[in-house]
């Protein structure tokens, strides 16, 4: 009896040890042009923000999006916008 339990433990176990790399699966890629697309991002958002506040542009928030920038700008009233700026001259993007 105690012959038959150990086997079937035994076979628990190696099914279980095939069984669990199956159920592995890789972390999602990054989206390109996220905020998390790596250490080979070269965006600064900081450095991007002041360039924007720079130009008048009251950004308080901005994250690359494509091949642009997206800025959530706070207005006179208040009320935040989204804008969106080309990448390298940060001139307002008409999307």
């Amino acid at each position: 009896m105690i012959k038959n339990s150990v086997i079937a433990l035994v076979s628990a176990a190696a099914l279980a040890g095939i069984a669990m790399p199956a159920m592995a699966v890789p972390p999602p890629a990054p989206v390109p042009g996220s905020a998390d697309s790596g250490p080979a991002s070269s965006f600064d958002a900081d450095y991007v923000q002041y360039q924007l506040q720079a130009k008048g542009v009251n950004a308080i928030s901005v994250e690359p999006w494509g091949s642009y920038v997206r800025a959530y700008v706070s207005g006179a009233d208040g009320r935040v916008t989204m804008q969106f700026f080309h990448e390298d001259t940060l001139a307002p993007a008409n999307l």
